[in-house]
């Protein structure tokens, strides 16, 4: 039941960033979304094996490490606020 709210709500921020793919392109390219994307392809392999075998405690493990930084949280905050604004 835990496997399928976790899946249910990775459907649900992937269908908010299809909405707001535009906001979140230009958050990418920001100081701190730079930082971020530098982070996460530090742990590209381990990503991509998550993903394939969707292993969501590895994921969640990697956006908890990244919201613990300085720029992934100030990044999160504002995509939390874009999202707000629909």
């Amino acid at each position: 039941m835990e496997q399928n709210k976790n899946i249910s709500g990775i459907k649900n921020a992937a269908n908010i960033m299809r909405e707001n793919a535009q906001n979140l392109g230009q958050l990418s390219a920001s100081a701190d979304g730079a930082a971020v994307k530098r982070m996460m392809e530090q742990d590209a392999d381990q990503l991509k094996k998550a993903m394939q075998s969707g292993d969501l405690a590895a994921l969640k493990q990697t956006f908890d490490n990244l919201m613990r930084t300085e720029e992934g949280a100030r990044l999160i905050g504002k995509i939390r606020e874009q999202i707000k604004e629909k």
